[in-house]
């Protein structure tokens, strides 16, 4: 990077206020998501500047800000202040696993704590940027135009709330973008940059930013020009869920899960809101008989009945967490989150708990009138250490029932089992066994779809049908053949109804509120640990449970990586007939990546506009980088008149682009004299008097030509601007 000329009081400024235009960029990030540790990047953001503003080499501040993100990942994920070798050996080793996921294409496998260090990569380059843009472009409108931009659409296509955003912006921006432009056009007419001078120049801009943040602070606020645009774009993609297709059923909770399959048409209707700390899964019920075509309850039902107010089961001494539901649509269980401790409602109510279907619903027809309700819970934790303990041997000693959760059909194909117990034979503990399969969906060309979704025919198998003819299909395909497969290897399992987190609609009084609609209705699995018990698991692709297990050594961190990589292998270990289809199935599968790719639009505007930006910024800056690879590329040449001839030739179009023009008629001596001014010295003199001897005097001979490669080099560079 050129070397600034601006005073560190003017830098110190500019860099403030860049500071305050970046974090507008993270304000609804914090707001819109669980977004953590907000503190730790805007300290790296304020350490990048000041190492900027001091202006350290970079080969000092380069390894300071990734001991710092090394530093920060550390605190985030394993809560220590002080790095350890053991710590950062497992980050290392999450970041070469993630390098493969991304290579591979599988970025849905990426670790949170990957996620966070390519945040901190890309607030790097944001700041680098930043820097160029204030140092030696003198611009800043670029960056303040994609801020304006990122806020607006968030504003409209978000429930973020951009009103007070958009004003600091403005306010912010105009004033980077007028003191850039200031230091541009006095740099352009050599004038002094001293603080009081740039102050007195700033004079008047700052005057008009000051009136239009008072006018825009106290105007009265006008409704929108324009009507909200994403009704109208939703109606356009025909998701507007009013219309129901004949035979197609429609996304919401229903009951009867006797006959899966088919598909359905999206419905938005708000089923309930609920505000909570962080994002959870809402559970309603299991059921744990599979009849090849569907679900149903068998286990003869047990209950019990509980009461609002007090504990449903035993607590333990930690802090709860609370949700508050409120219902828009009425449904006949009710809805609770993992870890439910308590139902708290105004008056004491008797609660019916349905011990084997884990159903829970109000005595006395309360339920049909109830709106709303609190639920105190506190969310599993889990401990890889703990989790990879427990074999399969472990199941002899437990003392539950497991009976029906490991029912399978009589008629259930042979391969069903064969696949199963593929992917799971190399594993030892049983929550490996469980995450293979978890992961085989997301590796082996399974597709969600809600459309083109089969139904089994009356000799078919609904599992069967998905996992070796269509591999295609939405949540309750994934989940049922999830338990299936479970249960096929020996491990006790359960299918959950209930809804997934919804969408984030705003923040209020340090909790999220989601909104929960009939789309959201959702299914997945739980498995049976043995020591641990009953495990949430997610096969669904594009779902992800919110489950908390924390790694506690590198050795595991290493052995998920072993375990990832042994998924791949044990996928091409299926039955034979899947081998002798191997070819063909691979054929098939990049058919269907071509004809998707072709189909893409715009991903070819999105390239050719990349392209077409990429060249016009390189044109643009072609006086920074055409004159050094000149440079380069003239020193392989051997010398002589024909390459001096051409060194000078780009010598004048150089100072031509860095606005030293030869005007018509002028003298090439006395364009010689005017270049020397700018530059200093007499390099352009003596270049221009061995033009003239070589062109006029026809002597080619008595040049030093090493001499003149040097002094050409030297005034080229000097014209880099």
């Amino acid at each position: 990077m050129k070397k600034s000329r601006l005073n560190w009081k003017a830098l110190l400024f500019l860099y403030g206020l860049s500071v305050i235009l970046l974090w507008e960029w993270f304000i609804p990030i914090v707001e819109l998501t669980d977004f953590g540790y907000a503190s730790l990047f805007f300290i790296y953001i304020l350490l990048f500047f000041i190492l900027a503003l001091v202006d350290v080499n970079w080969w000092i501040s380069a390894p300071l800000q990734v001991l710092y993100i090394l530093w920060a990942i550390h605190y985030i994920y394993f809560d220590q202040l002080l790095l350890s070798t053991d710590t950062i050996a497992i980050i290392l080793a999450d970041v070469k696993q993630n390098v493969l996921y991304l290579v591979e294409g599988e970025l849905w496998e990426l670790s949170n704590s990957f996620r966070t260090l390519l945040l901190f990569i890309l607030i790097w380059m944001i700041a680098y940027l930043i820097r160029y843009w204030i140092e030696v472009r003198n611009s800043m409108m670029m960056f303040f135009a994609l801020t304006v931009l990122f806020v607006a659409l968030l504003d409209t296509f978000s429930p973020y709330d951009a009103s007070a955003s958009i004003v600091r912006i403005m306010i912010v921006g105009l004033l980077v973008v007028g003191y850039v432009t200031l230091i541009h056009l006095t740099g352009e007419e050599r004038i002094s940059i001293r603080p009081k001078r740039l102050l007195l120049l700033s004079l008047p801009l700052l005057f008009f930013v000051s009136i239009v943040g008072l006018l825009a602070k106290n105007a009265p606020v006008h409704p929108p020009a324009w009507p909200d645009p994403v009704p109208f774009l939703l109606s356009l993609a025909g998701a507007d869920g009013n219309e129901q297709g004949e035979g197609v059923s429609k996304a919401g909770y229903d009951p009867d899960d006797s006959q899966l399959g088919g598909a359905f048409v999206q419905d938005h209707q708000l089923v309930f809101e609920v505000a909570v700390k962080n994002r959870q899964y809402w559970r309603i019920e299991t059921k744990d008989t599979y009849t090849s075509k569907g679900w149903i309850q068998n286990k003869e039902v047990a209950t019990e009945i509980l009461r609002t107010n007090e504990n449903l089961w035993d607590s333990d001494d930690v802090k709860p967490s609370y949700a508050r539901l409120q219902f828009s649509e009425k449904l006949p269980f009710l809805v609770t989150p993992y870890g439910t401790k308590k139902v708290l409602y105004p008056e004491p109510l008797s609660i019916m708990h349905e011990i084997a279907a884990n159903r829970l619903y109000l005595l006395m027809g309360v339920q049909e009138e109830l709106e709303q309700y609190e639920v105190e819970y506190v969310p599993p934790k889990y401990t890889m250490s703990e989790l990879q303990k427990t074999e399969m041997l472990a199941f002899e000693t437990v003392t539950e029932d497991l009976t029906n959760y490991t029912q399978l059909p009589e008629n259930l194909p042979r391969r069903v089992e064969e696949l199963a117990l593929s992917i799971t034979e190399t594993e030892m503990s049983v929550y490996n066994k469980v995450k293979a399969v978890e992961q085989y969906f997301k590796k082996s060309g399974f597709i969600y779809e809600t459309q083109n979704v089969a139904i089994p025919g009356e000799d078919q198998d609904y599992v069967d049908q998905f996992l070796f003819e269509t591999k295609r299909g939405y949540c309750d395909n994934f989940s049922t053949s999830m338990v299936v497969m479970l249960r096929s290897a020996g491990i006790p399992s359960r299918w959950v109804k209930g809804f997934a987190p919804g969408e984030l609609s705003y923040k209020a009084s340090g909790k999220s509120v989601y909104r929960v609609t009939n789309d959201e209705a959702h299914s997945w699995v739980e498995a049976y640990i043995p020591e641990i018990g009953w495990m949430p698991f997610e096969p669904t692709i594009g779902f992800t449970h919110p489950t908390d297990i924390k790694l506690d050594t590198a050795e595991l961190v290493e052995k998920e990586r072993s375990v990832k990589q042994q998924d791949a292998s044990q996928v091409e270990k299926v039955q034979p007939t899947q081998k002798k289809n191997k070819s063909s199935q691979l054929v098939k599968k990049l058919k269907e990546k071509v004809l998707w790719f072709i189909g893409q639009w715009w991903l070819y505007v999105i390239v050719i506009l990349l392209l077409a930006g990429g060249v016009a910024f390189a044109y643009r800056l072609r006086g920074t980088w055409l004159p050094k690879w000149n440079v380069r590329k003239l020193r392989k040449r051997s010398d002589g008149w024909q390459k001096f001839e051409q060194q000078y030739s780009q010598l004048l179009r150089q100072l031509n682009r860095a606005g030293i023009k030869k005007e018509a008629g002028m003298t090439l001596s006395h364009y010689a004299k005017m270049v020397d001014e700018k530059y200093g010295g007499d390099r352009m003199r003596i270049l221009t008097q061995a033009y003239e001897k070589g062109v006029y005097g026809k002597d080619v001979q008595s040049q030093e030509w090493h001499k003149l490669n040097e002094v050409w080099e030297d005034l080229i560079i000097s014209t880099i601007c």
